[in-house]
């Protein structure tokens, strides 16, 4: 799979940092890091990024508490080994440890993510036009 997503993995763990980062090299996705939320949400305040993979528990602000900063059209995986009580705000969630399927998921919900949004912005277009 070869994509040209743009991709921010958020974990406070480096080793989990470098697995997912090169998983979505490897599927052709241009990947930044950061280690925790606030570098999260500083990335994302001058970058857009086509997916973010939160790692739900950090130190400081925590996957849960940046995910509710981000814009909400933005698309938001939580990344975890804990899927229970996930807020609703994220747009699903990929799994630790990682499998190659599932990030391939992961960027096929994305680039569905884009669309679906690309298309509301249109009829809104055409409806203020009106």
């Amino acid at each position: 799979m070869s994509s040209n997503l743009r991709v921010l993995v958020v974990d406070d763990h480096a080793i989990n940092r470098l697995v997912l980062a090169e998983v979505f090299a490897h599927l052709g996705c241009t990947v930044a890091t950061a280690q925790d939320g606030l570098e999260a949400l500083a990335a994302s305040s001058v970058e857009h990024f086509d997916l973010i993979c939160l790692d739900r528990h950090m130190p400081g602000l925590g996957g849960d508490d940046v995910v509710h900063c981000l814009a909400h059209d933005q698309f938001v995986l939580a990344w975890s080994t804990d899927q229970s009580d996930v807020p609703n705000r994220f747009n699903g969630t990929l799994a630790k440890p990682v499998t190659i399927a599932a990030a391939e998921g992961a960027i096929l919900g994305a680039i569905a993510w884009q669309d679906t949004v690309a298309r509301r912005a249109a009829v809104l277009s055409q409806l203020a036009a009106a």
